[in-house]
């Protein structure tokens, strides 16, 4: 816990050449979304007629070009060899190599979305992508893990959906309108 914190030069040369490059690409992911979100940012509509002086385009310019800009010096500093300083804690073991297994279940639970949002609704998807990130990260109990997510799913659905007036579809293309247009899920 009292160890010296070493950058610059000589941080590079205790760290194992990995990290250094995990690093880099890490960075060089960002300057890549930094990237493409402000060449998008030009495809941003301004309504005709529009009486707003800046326009729709100015926030994201500004917010994407600090990002493409503290992005590339994060890249350069790293190139510099100025890296950070791995993790330390009791409950944490900063030898164990990473669970490939586990992102990728972790990436489909998250892409699932993209499926079953038009197909079944918002509260199926929520289910899916729960009970797939907690049994991708461990859980115990699968029937848990699905019924934390139903309550997760119709919970949101009723906040979001019915109380907050959100557009969350509550049913997809497989049972469209089962409770009707006024269901008790709203949408």
């Amino acid at each position: 816990m009292t160890g010296q914190i070493t950058t610059g030069a000589s941080a590079v040369a205790g760290a194992p050449r990995s990290r250094k490059r995990g690093e880099l690409v890490f960075v060089g992911v960002i300057v890549v979304f930094a990237g493409v979100a402000l060449v998008m940012t030009g495809f941003i509509r301004e309504p005709v007629g529009s009486s707003n002086i800046l326009g729709a385009r100015v926030v994201p310019y500004a917010v994407t070009g600090l990002m493409l800009l503290s992005s590339l010096a994060a890249f350069v500093a790293v190139l510099r060899g100025d890296i950070g300083a791995p993790d330390e804690g009791e409950d944490i073991d900063t030898e164990a190599r990473t669970s490939w297994r586990t992102v990728i279940f972790l990436a489909l639970a998250f892409a699932s979305l993209m499926v079953v949002i038009p197909v079944a609704g918002w509260p199926a998807a929520v289910v899916v992508l729960f009970a797939g990130a907690s049994l991708a990260l461990g859980a115990s109990s699968w029937w848990k893990a699905l019924l934390l997510g139903l309550g997760l799913g119709v919970l949101t659905q009723l906040l979001f959906g019915t109380l907050l007036g959100l557009s969350l579809p509550p049913f997809g293309t497989i049972v469209p309108g089962l409770m009707g247009s006024s269901g008790v899920l709203g949408g």
